[in-house]
């Protein structure tokens, strides 16, 4: 693989191929049926973190997120009053999507440390975003939100809860085994040293199971190996 150029930008040009990335992993690849899986309205007001392989002009964007001021989106579906009562800085990355190739090498560590470099250089002090699992059958989904929870449940004043007609509680134990279907971007994010919120949401439009994630700027932890995103939407 060829050396990687990571961008931040809000250039509507980047922003359009950004989106067309993502309508191939979410709509394509996943099955969402919204147009908001491919843009909205928060894409202006957002920053847009844009990996590009120099060697393969074809594919366009290969790695993207996107960050934004505050938690609104992820407020949709989880209350977040109680951290928000403490004060902090949120922000909140979003829209995670790496092109097949580029799942499990480099170029998620990239997309994962040009996030963090952001955040460290706005003094934010909690990253928040829903994260999901891709399917919307909760009950599929079960044991691995319940070991999920066994294993990195928020402190309680830091804990959002999952809110809204989507909102399921998530209650009982599962075996260790079950953290083998948490999907990739979660397990990451846990690796960097962050908790999961309380419940989990039904996304139908998008076709997931999403759930709260809280990584506290202070203790983050970089994952010290290079497949730390493969690609797995939020």
């Amino acid at each position: 693989m060829s050396r990687l150029t990571l961008s931040l930008t809000r250039d509507p040009e980047q922003v359009r191929a950004a989106r067309a990335l993502r309508h191939a992993v979410f709509v394509d690849e996943m099955g969402a049926t919204t147009p908001e899986a491919e843009g909205d309205a928060f894409d202006d007001a957002c920053d847009h973190l844009i990996l590009h392989d120099p060697a393969r002009t074809d594919l366009g964007v290969v790695a993207t997120l996107r960050i934004a001021d505050g938690a609104d989106l992820t407020a949709r579906e989880f209350d977040l009053s109680v951290l928000e009562r403490q004060g902090p800085r949120l922000a909140e990355p979003g829209r995670v999507c790496l092109h097949p190739d580029y799942r499990g090498g480099t170029a998620g560590f990239i997309l994962f440390k040009g996030m963090l470099d952001v955040l460290r250089a706005r003094k934010v002090d909690f990253a928040v975003g829903a994260a999901s699992f891709p399917g919307a059958d909760p009950v599929r989904h079960m044991p691995a939100l319940r070991r999920l929870r066994q294993e990195a449940l928020a402190p309680p004043n830091l804990r959002p809860v999952a809110r809204g007609p989507g909102a399921i509680a998530v209650t009982g134990e599962a075996p260790r085994a079950a953290m083998g279907e948490v999907p990739a971007l979660v397990k990451s994010y846990l690796r960097a040293g962050a908790w999961v919120g309380d419940g989990a949401y039904v996304d139908r439009a998008f076709n997931t199971v999403d759930v709260c994630m809280v990584l506290d700027l202070a203790r983050v932890r970089l994952p010290a190996f290079a497949g730390a995103w493969t690609g797995d939407g939020s």
